[in-house]
C-alpha cells in the first residue's frame, strides 16, 4: 500500500472534521507540521488561557498540547501526565479492536502492543517542588501512520497505530475522545486523589517496569538510589 493510499484511509480532514471539544476544553488548530507544544508554552508564558486544546491537523500522527494552570504543589500537578497517558490508552481502547493494546513505559513512552507508537510531553514554569507552578502544559505525540520510508516490522521496537491494525481512525475522533478521557481523569482526581491513577496506569505499564510511590515518583531500584518525577522529562524550550 502506497503512501496516498494510507493518508485517504487515515485523512483527518473528511467527514468528522473539524474535532468537536468538550465545553470545558477549548480547540485551537496550529498549522500542519508545526509543534504546538512550544506554541502552547509561549500562550502561557504571556498569559495565554488555560484550558485551550493546541493541535494539529497533521495526516501522519496525532499531536497536541493541552494548556493549563495548577492550583497544586508541582509533584502533584505533575500527575496530570498520567492522567493524560490514561486519557489516550482509553481513547485507544474506545476506537480500537480489543485486540489492540496499550502499554506505558516509564517515564512518557507509550507502547502499542509492545512497540513504542509515542510519547507523552509536558513542561511546566520554574519554582520549587512545594509551590504551585504558574502554568503547565501536557501533551502527546503519538504516530498514526508508518514512519518515513520503514514497512511494518522493519523496526519492531517502534510501530504506528496503523500498522497494529487499528483501522482508519479519524484522527478528529481520537483528539476528541481523548480530551473527554483526560477531562474524566481529572475528575477522579480531584474527588479521589492520585491512587486510582497510579494503580491504572501501574497496571498498564509493561512488565517488570517501574513502582510508583503515592505521588507519582519512581521509587528507586535500591536503597541507595533516589525516587525520580516525571519531571526528569519535562521539556525546556527558549
Amino acid at each position: 500500500m502506497d503512501d496516498l493510499d494510507i493518508f485517504d484511509e487515515l485523512d483527518p480532514l473528511a467527514e468528522f472534521w473539524p474535532p468537536r471539544f468538550p465545553p470545558l476544553l477549548t480547540g485551537r488548530q496550529v498549522a500542519a507540521g508545526i509543534d504546538p507544544m512550544p506554541t502552547a508554552i509561549a500562550r502561557m508564558r504571556a498569559d495565554g488561557d488555560p484550558a485551550e486544546v493546541l493541535y494539529t491537523p497533521d495526516r501522519d500522527r496525532l499531536r497536541l498540547a493541552i494548556t493549563l494552570a495548577p492550583e497544586v504543589d508541582r509533584l502533584s500537578a505533575l500527575q496530570m501526565g498520567h492522567a493524560l497517558m490514561l486519557a489516550l490508552g482509553d481513547a485507544i481502547g474506545a476506537l480500537a479492536p480489543p485486540e489492540v493494546g496499550v502499554q506505558y513505559r516509564w517515564p512518557t513512552t507509550i507502547l502499542v502492543n509492545g512497540g513504542a507508537c509515542g510519547r507523552l510531553r509536558l513542561a511546566l514554569a520554574d519554582g520549587a517542588e512545594d509551590a504551585v507552578p504558574g502554568w503547565m502544559v501536557v501533551g502527546l505525540d503519538l504516530w498514526l501512520t508508518p514512519r518515513g520510508e520503514h514497512e511494518p516490522g522493519d523496526r519492531p521496537e517502534d510501530t504506528a497505530l496503523y500498522d497494529e491494525g487499528t483501522g482508519s481512525i479519524p484522527l478528529a475522533r481520537l483528539l476528541e475522545s481523548t480530551s473527554r478521557h483526560f477531562l474524566s481523569w481529572l475528575h477522579r482526581w480531584d474527588i479521589d486523589g492520585f491512587a486510582p491513577l497510579r494503580d491504572a496506569w501501574s497496571a498498564r505499564q509493561e512488565a517488570g517496569g517501574a513502582t510508583l510511590d503515592d505521588r507519582g515518583r519512581r521509587v528507586a531500584s535500591d536503597a541507595a538510589g533516589q525516587s525520580e518525577s516525571l519531571e526528569a522529562a519535562a521539556e525546556t524550550i527558549a
